[in-house]
């Protein structure tokens, strides 16, 4: 009798804790749902908009604007990772079953609602903000939630609606919108967000990532049955060149700020950006080659480090 009281016992606390044990590895299934890699690489390019728009007057207020912008950048970015998830369910089903929803570690239905919280935490973080510095400015930081909207507008769009998706380059360009329109939107902190070399350093990042962007279609060409990318339309290697033509566009424009001396900027600090530069020039050879893998993947290093070669030019300047 003791025995079997024993064995009630002992099995009854060994559920709860594997119900403990699943609910504490649900936490994982909800950071991958977010993709906190993507995340990660994108909220340090709000304290680059938002350092580069004042780099002499980064006092509290504009450190803790800057903290609020950036929270709602990981809020939004974690919902449109979650809808792209939802929307491609069923693909995933077949071709990535090891990913949250075709492994059944959260259900649709909670995934949507994540999204739904995901949105709501975003906007408020917002307001909050715009409400927070209201008092110091003539008027409502207007800029920073009409940025807001835009996003969330092209982020709908290349989900559902419209699906640019789907469309090739102008999927592309909707995604690369976003990557300048994040640097942008952290300069709004500082109230300094139309200012040319802002303009500029997203401008760079927007041409860059779209150019990877390009050669990520490249690369999943053969997967990519039903889309209209750009190289379905005008051919492999013709997209490879102007996926290359771009990335050329985008070491011009970041060469610019230096040679036309904006801001604090002098056409010597851009020995900081040498490396980039390297990187983009030398790229002609990986893209003849084929090897679009190793082609985008360069480009995303170009992309870090010209940003932290505006971040180190404005740093000494």
């Amino acid at each position: 009798m003791h025995l079997e009281s024993f064995a009630t016992h002992y099995v009854g606390r060994s559920v709860k804790c594997r119900t403990a044990i699943a609910r504490i590895m649900a936490l994982p299934a909800w950071m991958e749902l977010m993709r906190l890699k993507n995340i990660a690489l994108a909220v340090p390019t709000v304290f680059i908009g938002a350092w580069i728009a004042a780099p002499h007057d980064m006092s509290a207020d504009i450190l803790i604007a800057t903290v609020m912008l950036a929270t709602a950048v990981a809020t939004f970015m974690g919902a449109g990772n979650t809808i792209n998830d939802i929307k491609d369910y069923t693909n995933d089903c077949v071709n990535h079953p090891e990913r949250v929803l075709p492994s059944e570690r959260m259900s649709v239905t909670q995934a949507k609602r994540f999204v739904i919280f995901s949105i709501i935490s975003s906007f408020a973080m917002v307001l909050t903000y715009s409400m927070m510095f209201y008092s110091e400015n003539t008027s409502l930081p207007w800029a920073t939630v009409i940025i807001w909207t835009c996003a969330g507008i092209l982020t709908y769009t290349y989900e559902a609606g419209l699906s640019t998706k789907d469309r090739g380059l102008i999927g592309n360009l909707a995604i690369s919108l976003m990557v300048g329109l994040v640097i942008i939107f952290g300069a709004t902190a500082s109230n300094n967000h139309l200012d040319p070399l802002v303009l500029c350093v997203a401008l760079t990042a927007m041409m860059i990532n779209l150019a990877r962007e390009i050669l990520k279609d490249c690369e999943d060409m053969s997967g990519d049955e039903g889309r209209d990318t750009l190289p379905m339309r005008i051919g492999l290697e013709n997209a490879r060149m102007v996926g290359y033509v771009i990335a050329l566009a985008g070491m011009i424009i970041a060469s610019v700020p230096y040679y036309l001396e904006l801001g604090p900027l002098r056409i010597g600090l851009i020995i900081f950006q040498i490396p980039t530069l390297l990187n983009l020039i030398t790229l002609n050879g990986v893209i003849h080659g084929g090897d679009d893998h190793r082609a985008q993947k360069r480009l995303r290093v170009a992309m870090a480090t010209g940003m932290v070669g505006f971040v180190l030019s404005v740093a000494i300047a």
